[in-house]
């Protein structure tokens, strides 16, 4: 099986391979309906077929190989085993050929007698019989429903011309075998309708498996199938025709069940099986076989496996990143917290000196001329005065009611004005006090200075502030970045995972194993 896996190659490869991974029951209907509907004989499956096999010319033969034994796996629901040599590829392969084995002696009842009589014992070789076997007898099944008058059976002709081009003694071997007196059409035909199995495996112990490509070229003879390469039509020929298929998925009364979002049919697998096999089989020059050979399957797997666990670090390393840019983030959240505090109470110190020069300068009458803003302060006050002076005859006026409302309106006029005019002369003293700072120097010099210390030290711990904002920023671009890298490198894993069946369970097992083997060394 593991040989004949890594045999498959091209276009027969990716036919397989989407057969079991890409059909579903719809395309099947979909297919021979078409053929319905369409006057001219048509191959509508195969164009599907060549479609989708076209898109995976994009993947390797090896890479390929690969995702057909864990394809087969998966719908077997085998578990899988590290592939890092080709013996374990061995023992894969024998374990699907054994699940594949034991389903279908569940759904044959003569399926263990026959393999009792089979003299090879070999499972492979059985399979690839029995599938042979199960399509002829369906397809005169088929045939003798479609013909009820004169039912016949199909390819004694075909059978008879191969046994006239073989060795006479090999011919006289297979009669001894049958049990047959002579290599007539009746005599063969009898036989084909009881026990066509004895008739092929008889033949073919003695000619090899090409007899079985050569039966199924039968089907390449027919306009269909024309489109077909030579090499392909030796295999696929008979599936140019959906009844066939479809007929042959449910003859076991298969149940369809949901897999990949897909209607899939465990009817295919043996179809499968027998189309990665019987090439092998019928095409190998020599009976050795060397393991060296399923190297590809193994270096392929080496090579996922070993992406796998860099992503898986790599997502690693990610979340470290993370938990260290975090604390980053709450160190430096702490530290901007604290800053901000002495920030504002320092703030509020300078407002306060400031404050108190500006109070200092409106009650010293003896404060430095400043000439226009001087000019304009007393022109300010005169107006505060006056305003303040009608507010106080206002208030002593006293006219019944009509005389308090007209008050009234005018004392709200004038606190109106007031406010305004107070609002400029605080507005006048402020530019008062930075002319000070900035020129006169020996007006209260000590609260000066301490107010230029205070401004410098406000102005340092602004820039430190920003300095630790900034560092905020950068921390939490960084943070975001890991996090879509993570998320990423996720979306790669489960990729992968889905694409090679087990990987996951392996990685992690293979994991428990070092750490065990390390706790033990402790």
């Amino acid at each position: 099986m593991a040989h004949s896996l890594v045999s498959l190659k091209g276009t027969h490869l990716r036919f397989v391979y989407v057969i079991l991974h890409n059909l579903n029951f719809w395309d099947l209907v979909s297919s021979k309906t078409k053929d319905l509907v369409t006057k001219e004989q048509s191959a509508h499956f195969y164009d599907w077929l060549k479609r989708e096999a076209d898109k995976l010319n994009v993947v390797e033969d090896q890479e390929l190989q690969l995702d057909l034994l864990l394809e087969l796996s998966k719908t077997l629901k085998l578990s899988m085993r590290l592939l890092d040599d080709p013996y374990k590829v061995v023992k894969q392969c024998d374990e699907i050929v054994e699940e594949a084995f034991q389903q279908l002696q569940k759904q044959y009842k003569d399926f263990s007698s026959v393999f009792e009589q089979f003299a090879n014992k070999n499972k492979v070789e059985f399979l690839v019989h029995w599938e042979m076997t199960q399509l002829y007898v369906h397809m005169n099944a088929q045939q003798s429903k479609n013909d009820k008058e004169a039912p016949t059976v199909i390819w004694v002709e075909e059978i008879l011309k191969f046994v006239e081009h073989m060795p006479s003694y090999q011919q006289e071997q297979v009669k001894d075998r049958i049990h047959v007196a002579e290599w007539t059409a009746e005599e063969l035909q009898l036989l084909l309708i009881q026990d066509p199995f004895s008739v092929f495996t008889a033949i073919v112990e003695k000619t090899g498996f090409g007899f079985y490509k050569y039966l199924l070229q039968c089907f390449a003879t027919k306009r269909p199938a024309a489109v077909l390469e030579p090499q392909e039509a030796a295999y696929f020929s008979w599936m140019m025709n959906p009844d066939l298929l479809l007929s042959l998925i449910f003859k076991g009364d298969g149940i369809l069940y949901r897999y990949q979002n897909l209607l899939f049919n465990k009817g295919l697998l043996p179809m499968v099986l027998l189309e990665t096999i019987l090439p092998y089989l019928a095409d190998k020059e020599t009976e050795e076989e060397e393991d060296e050979e399923l190297a590809v399957v193994t270096y392929s797997w080496n090579k996922r496996f070993a992406e796998y666990r860099k992503m898986l670090r790599s997502v690693n390393e990610m979340v470290q990143k993370q938990n260290d840019w975090k604390k980053g983030l709450d160190i430096l959240r702490e530290e901007l917290k604290e800053a901000e505090a002495v920030f504002r109470q320092t703030e509020t110190y300078n407002l306060q000196l400031h404050e108190q020069l500006t109070q200092l300068l409106k009650q010293d009458p003896a404060r430095p001329y400043f000439g226009e803003l001087s000019v304009k302060n007393n022109r300010l006050q005169e107006d505060l005065k006056k305003i303040e002076s009608k507010l106080a005859k206002q208030e002593n006026i006293k006219k019944g009611i009509i005389g308090s409302v007209t008050t009234f309106i005018k004392s709200s006029y004038h606190q109106t004005t007031k406010a305004q005019v107070e609002k400029k002369i605080d507005k006048l003293f402020d530019e008062m006090t930075a002319l000070v700072l900035d020129k006169y120097h020996d007006y209260e010099p000590n609260l000066i200075q301490e107010i230029h210390r205070s401004n410098a030290e406000l102005s340092e711990l602004n820039l430190n502030k920003q300095e630790i904002q900034r560092k905020i920023e950068k921390f939490t671009e960084k943070l975001a970045e890991v996090r879509k890298q993570e998320k990423q490198m996720r979306s790669a894993i489960a990729e992968a995972e889905k694409r090679t069946h087990g990987l996951a369970q392996l990685y992690k097992s293979e994991m428990e194993k070092e750490r065990t083997s390390y706790v033990n060394e402790l």
